[in-house]
């Protein structure tokens, strides 16, 4: 029996044909067998249509260290940096790194070029993923067609900006591109960059030095790095993304310093059509540790194109215990070479389910999310004697009676983690905010899908970043943040969506949806928690935390004095958690109503 497996997860599948012909996630043997044993890499510069240069590494089949001519498929990504050089004179060379040249062995030319205004490329980034970029790849893949050694037709791949640079890839028009395996890219950026209104985490790089420039590998012929220099002195006068995104508060901001809206002009979503109209099939992937798991999803129900998404226990642009490499192979074997290897006749949706006791299970589905009941679980008073938060509430099943209920805290800005946060989770800020536990759960409880909390606060400052985060509490009190939501009280105003947002509540944030708190007043708000799904355990608790601060804020305005935030939850302001579960409406773990 063939399985995939994962962090001690395993996904059945058909056995294997007497052949050993092995194709499922993760896993492919039998079906695209090594016909070269080396691979040569040659790099140049390629002239756009505008003049400018990019760096291009290509690795083509060898046989005794001379490329062959044959035709293949071209598979590429479009780079910051495919080559670079460290003090110690080592070579870095993406091919190597990311494992991808080894499909060179399996009939495949693969290519990294770099982006224009980053690594040996010549020309500026003005912004990020402007339009610029997609007419280079566009030109970049017309230069792969004309070369005797590539067929028609082209691949491209990459994770986070080079994830939603293949995205851009497909908006191009290239009629070369089927196949795109793109990772852990935001679909819309305001969405993914500036989640809830809040810049938190993403989207400030790369800024890089000139010295840090000419790390990179010269290509060929530029053996004393002069065009290297050249091309780093023009990179000195790229966007600084961090400026950038600080003069676009609004998903509408025109920024003068890059002449547009950024939001828009660099966003996947607004070049749906175009996606739509290239015909190439769209492969997503990302990590249930990672900020963009929505973005991947609501790509895949956005764009009508032959769609597969992949989401594993990984953090950003992670894949450990996958082989993220046999997984594009057999990808593009079907889309570019036309291999019946069964990867389009699965479920379109393959992802891990997780379990609080350290257990985990892999699952499939035509659909997303397959979960359809719903189970609110209200804040309330009283102490569940589990932790020392401000207020240590509790959250059951019963709607709040009476008025006047509401919990009261000064926002704490002193949040800190024990390591460096990077590009993931915040740890558990329980004792920093307010905290609402159910008790112990006696039957476990799958949450799969999108939770909601239906918050209604007020605070004494005219906005308020508002985060909340979705935790599971073991039996011996250690916490685990499942997920989490944020929000800009003073931009929660929803909308409907112009793609499909899986139900989620959708914030406009123009600026004329701004709207200033009335200090003390109650506003009701949906908070959007990033997806799971998760199996809290049979004796454990469920946990909600607000606070009015996180770690990773990027572009925090601290308040002097810290405003006060009041969470209300009576019979009529009342607050609750919206839950996506698994089994019989109503019953949640066994909670008890009536306490």
């Amino acid at each position: 029996m063939a399985a995939l497996a994962v962090a001690g997860a395993t996904l059945a599948t058909a056995p294997a044909v007497a052949d050993e012909r092995v194709s499922e996630p993760g896993v492919y043997e039998g079906y695209s067998p090594e016909i070269y044993d080396e691979w040569v890499r040659e790099s140049q510069y390629v002239p756009m249509r505008d003049g400018t240069r990019l760096a291009v590494d290509v690795y083509r089949p060898a046989v005794s260290g001379v490329a062959v001519q044959t035709p293949h498929p071209v598979v590429w990504e479009h780079q910051l940096s495919r080559a670079s050089v460290s003090a110690s004179g080592a070579v870095r060379l993406a091919g190597v790194e990311s494992g991808m040249a080894e499909l060179t062995k399996h009939g495949y030319v693969v290519a990294f070029v770099d982006r224009r205004g980053n690594g040996a490329s010549f020309g500026t980034m003005r912004g990020y993923h402007p339009r610029a970029e997609a007419r280079d790849a566009h030109d970049v893949m017309e230069w792969f067609e004309d070369q005797s050694w590539s067929t028609d037709r082209i691949g491209v791949f990459g994770c986070s900006n080079t994830g939603e640079a293949a995205m851009h890839a497909a908006t191009a028009g290239s009629p070369h591109l089927k196949a795109v395996f793109a990772g852990n890219y935001s679909f819309h950026k305001f969405d993914g960059f500036n989640r809830g209104g809040i810049r938190a985490n993403w989207g400030v790089g790369p800024n890089r030095t000139l010295e840090q420039d000419l790390t990179n590998l010269p290509v060929d012929g530029d053996d004393d790095g002069a065009l290297l220099r050249q091309a780093a002195l023009e990179h000195q006068a790229n966007t600084s993304l961090r400026d950038m995104w600080r003069a676009a508060p609004f998903r509408d901001s025109y920024v003068d310093a890059v002449g547009t809206q950024p939001w828009e002009e660099y966003s996947v979503a607004t070049y749906r059509d175009a996606i739509e109209r290239s015909g190439a099939a769209l492969y997503s992937w990302d990590g249930w540790q990672d900020d963009f798991r929505k973005e991947v999803l609501v790509s895949a129900a956005s764009l009508a194109n032959p769609h597969k998404v992949l989401v594993g226990p990984w953090g950003h642009c992670g894949s450990d215990g996958f082989d993220i490499v046999a997984e594009r192979h057999r990808f593009f074997d079907y889309w570019l070479k036309g291999v019946e290897n069964g990867i389009m006749d699965e479920p379109a949706y393959t992802w891990l389910v997780e379990h609080g006791d350290g257990q985990s299970e892999w699952r499939q589905s035509d659909v997303w999310p397959s979960r359809s009941h719903e189970a609110s679980l209200y804040l309330a008073e009283g102490r569940s004697g589990t932790v020392e938060s401000v207020n240590d509430g509790t959250l059951g099943l019963d709607h709040p009676r009476g008025r006047g209920g509401a919990d009261e805290y000064q926002v704490d800005y002193t949040l800190t983690c024990p390591a460096p946060v990077g590009l993931g989770q915040t740890c558990p800020q329980d004792e920093h905010g307010l905290t609402y536990t159910t008790e112990v759960l006696t039957s476990a409880v799958e949450v799969t899908g999108h939770p909601e909390l239906e918050l209604t606060l007020s605070s004494t400052a005219p906005d308020q970043n508002v985060f909340v985060y979705l935790e599971d509490v073991a039996p011996d009190g250690s916490v685990r943040i499942v997920t989490d939501g944020r929000v800009r009280a003073a931009l929660s105003a929803t909308g409907d969506s112009p793609w499909d947002v899986l139900g989620t509540p959708w914030y406009r944030g123009t600026e004329a949806d701004y709207e200033a708190l009335e200090p003390g007043e109650p506003r009701t708000m949906r908070v959007d928690l990033l997806p799971t799904s998760y199996v809290f355990p049979e004796g454990h608790r469920l946990r909600v935390t607000i606070t009015g601060a996180d770690v990773r804020e990027s572009m925090r305005t601290e308040v002097e004095p810290a405003p006060h935030l009041t969470v209300h939850r009576d019979a009529v302001l009342a607050s609750k958690l919206v839950l996506p579960v698994d089994g019989p409406p109503g019953n949640v773990g066994g909670l008890r109503s009536g306490r």
